[in-house]
């Protein structure tokens, strides 16, 4: 059963009919400060699954006097710092709910009258990913298995900051498949300690993800590193719908093979490793697509994979992520701050092919001139 249905969240929100948004800069509302009177506008809220931070946009206005040309940096100066934290909400009427927490990464001051911007102030904010972006380096770590060491590097002074100020809020980090169950009780750990190779942590943590077929995302502060389409419970089931803003629906095979085989060399043993991992998705409503697929083979050599089971976790991480460029999904809706990526979505009452279940990656929200509505992106495996 899912979560959430059109029509539960059409009488929470009065029918769409009231938009709000609202952003929290350092925890102040700066539409609220009766002495500035400012007004904040245009919001676009882009969160993702993939492998790419999330962003928030919005302008502040009122702060830019026409006949001085000068912006009030004192009023302005409580709200804008870099460094500081975001949190944006965005619903209907009285019911709204967050969509986005993070930092200010760039400010620009714009004064464009040919396109109306008559002395805004553009605020971008980022998620947690872009502090991991910044830095750059070769280091051991203390850990000897992955996840312990992804859990390393959220204990380090830069996140640990990021925690105290709530920007990071919970910290779900899955064991990944190289620790043993049972922890200390299953033996000692292998002497080996794992190592960063002139890569930013971001680097590292989405090279360890994709190593064990693993996600890597943040929503709403909710740091999560976990086996990929692990939440498996439907998030919402969409019927067509007045709600329903525009949507385009589209299948491709181009690139999709019937089977994948990983390659590599046991050196200890002296022979061979090969993995098959074998398509097994409905590509057509009819019978022509799937000898095409199933005809095509995609060889992957890696000498850097060293066992069977790093074999088996890559042919499998390869298989899912070009199964899933098969079917694709962008869609609008009335602005619904319940939908959120990482999550698996039904259409139903479209007509086959269109009616199907879709793995959301990206969510972007936007809020402007009183109108508020939701962008879903997503992708299929299969028909």
């Amino acid at each position: 059963m899912a979560e959430y249905n059109l029509s539960d969240l059409y009488d929470k929100y009065e029918g769409f009919t009231r938009p709000v948004a609202r952003v929290y800069l350092g925890g102040k509302d700066p539409e609220k400060d009766k002495k500035a009177q400012f007004s904040v506008a245009d919001y676009n809220v882009e969160v993702s699954s993939d492998f790419k931070a999330s962003i928030a946009t919005f302008s502040i206005i009122g702060a830019f006097s026409m006949s001085s040309g000068e912006f009030d940096m004192n009023a302005l100066k409580k709200y804008i710092g870099l460094g500081t934290d975001v949190r944006v909400l965005m619903g209907h009427a009285a019911s709204i709910m967050e969509v986005f927490r993070g930092y200010i990464a760039r400010v620009d001051f714009i004064y464009q009258p040919e396109i109306g911007m008559m002395g805004a102030v553009r605020i971008t904010a980022m998620d947690v990913k872009g502090i991991m972006m910044a830095n750059n380096s070769s280091k051991r770590l203390n850990a000897n298995y992955y996840s312990d060491a992804v859990k390393e590097i959220f204990d380090t002074a830069p996140y640990q900051n990021l925690i105290n100020r709530q920007i990071i809020t919970d910290l779900a980090i899955s064991d990944t498949p190289d620790k043993p169950l049972g922890g200390a009780s299953a033996g000692p750990p292998p002497d080996i300690r794992i190592e960063t190779v002139a890569e930013s942590d971001y680097d590292f943590v989405v090279r360890t993800a994709k190593k064990f077929n693993y996600e890597f995302f943040s929503l709403g502060g909710n740091i999560a590193f976990r086996k990929a389409k692990a939440n498996t419970q439907e998030l919402i089931e969409i019927i067509p719908s007045t709600a329903i803003e525009a949507f385009d629906i589209s299948y491709d095979i181009t690139g999709i093979v019937g089977e994948v085989k990983v390659r590599t060399l046991d050196i200890g043993k002296a022979q061979k490793i090969e993995v098959k991992k074998k398509n097994s998705g409905k590509f057509s409503l009819g019978s022509k697509a799937k000898p095409l697929v199933s005809g095509q083979t995609y060889v992957y050599t890696d000498s850097s994979i060293e066992t069977q089971t790093d074999a088996d976790r890559r042919a499998e991480y390869i298989m899912e992520d070009m199964s899933y460029r098969f079917g694709s999904i962008n869609m609008t809706l009335h602005g619904m701050p319940e939908l959120v990526p990482g999550r698996f979505i039904t259409l139903k009452g479209f007509g086959d092919g269109v009616s199907n279940k879709y793995y959301l990656t990206d969510v972007v929200h936007e809020y402007s001139g009183g109108v508020y509505s939701t962008t879903i992106i997503g992708k299929a495996s299969t028909l």
